[in-house]
């Protein structure tokens, strides 16, 4: 925990730096009030723990909507001030090379400075809204494996919801209720359903609970679930009327095989060597559709031949553009359909909530409705 407040405070710390040398140059504040602002956001996020922790909800819940809101708007303003950075560095650096007065397209650092407070403000606005909307997503996948069947098989996939402290019952209850309108065989949740804290969520849990699919809710763990407390990840989870699957499976409608697997975070917390996952999906006939579950969008290629669709979520579409360009080099899958060997394919969900910043900018939610059709051999 002491290396994570200490690389959290050096990077969001560098951060505010950075806002702090550009905005001092305009704002109307003394010095040392925006020192005071900027120093107050940047331990925000940890005061917000330990208020929650030590059961101050009621003072930690509107702390969080404004620290969390500015993350994303110092995030995008951040971005948004290194682009005009950089066209200042190549204009200037293209008139001096061609010998051009550049001096009418250059920004003066008022100009710089408040087009990108602008751009941010709009941006965060947009990702705002955005991240309150369901939208959901439709995938078709043939497969002879399900022939046995006269209609297709009707899987929903919810990722990364991560219900805590700025959840709220109306947008979970338009979720169900958008759920119950597509009439699921099985709905799954592939991970961090929960965020970290727990102590209010009853009344989430209970609309979650009635949800009631066909064949039934099954679910699997995320690195959230090992951050709030396994034990009472499990609980929450099972409340809500999901039926675990840590390196086990089950199989439902005759013909479909589900299996999940724990993040790897669980093993850590846990100090525990998992089974391999190859091992646990050898237990399924490959006569059978198998469906893995799993949050993080890593295929094994020891296992490719032994599943035919994995669902995974956790990289959230990168939920601020353009934080998808990091979270790309820590994991390349193309979110969306990808094919990952012969009939063999890797669905990676954006989510459908938000895990800080209560705002997705260029990165909308998501619930995927994936249909299982029969096809010709």
């Amino acid at each position: 925990m002491s290396i994570f407040i200490s690389a959290f405070l050096s990077i969001y710390g560098g951060l505010h730096y950075y806002i702090y040398k550009k905005a001092i140059k305009i704002l109307p504040l003394s010095k040392w009030v925006t020192i005071a602002f900027l120093g107050f956001m940047v331990v925000a996020p940890l005061l917000i723990r330990l208020l929650t922790n030590t059961g101050f909800t009621s003072i930690a819940v509107p702390l969080a909507w404004v620290g969390y809101i500015w993350m994303g708007f110092a995030f995008l303003f951040f971005s948004f001030s290194v682009v005009l950075d950089f066209y200042q560095l190549s204009v200037k650096a293209g008139g001096k090379l061609l010998g051009f007065d550049v001096s009418l397209i250059t920004l003066s650092p008022f100009y710089s400075v408040f087009i990108a407070a602008i751009l941010s403000l709009m941006a965060t606005g947009c990702g705002f809204v955005a991240a309150r909307q369901i939208n959901v997503e439709w995938v078709h996948i043939p497969t002879i494996k399900i022939n046995k069947m006269s209609e297709p098989f009707r899987i929903v996939q919810i990722s990364d919801l991560h219900l805590g402290l700025l959840s709220n019952e109306k947008r979970l209850r338009r979720l169900v209720e958008t759920i119950e309108s597509i009439r699921p065989d099985v709905v799954v949740s592939t991970g961090d359903l929960i965020d970290m804290q727990l102590d209010h969520l009853d009344g989430l849990a209970d609309l979650l609970l009635k949800l009631n699919p066909r064949f039934g809710k099954f679910a699997v763990t995320g690195n959230h679930e090992a951050y709030a407390g396994i034990d009472k990840g499990l609980i929450f989870t099972k409340r809500a009327g999901f039926k675990m699957l840590s390196y086990e499976g089950v199989k439902v409608g005759g013909v479909i095989n589900i299996v999940g697997v724990d993040d790897p975070a669980v093993s850590i917390r846990l100090k525990m060597n998992p089974p391999a996952e190859e091992a646990v999906l050898q237990h399924y006939s490959e006569k059978e559709f198998t469906l893995l579950l799993k949050h993080r969008p890593t295929v094994i290629p020891a296992s490719v031949q032994f599943f035919d669709l994995q669902l995974s979520g956790h990289t959230h579409g990168g939920q601020i553009f353009p934080f998808n360009l990091i979270t790309k080099l820590v994991h390349p899958a193309k979110t969306g359909l990808s094919q990952v060997g012969h009939e063999t394919w890797l669905y990676v969900n954006r989510g459908i909530g938000t895990w800080g910043p209560p705002i997705r900018f260029m990165a909308p939610p998501e619930m995927t409705v994936i249909e299982l059709r029969p096809a010709m051999d």
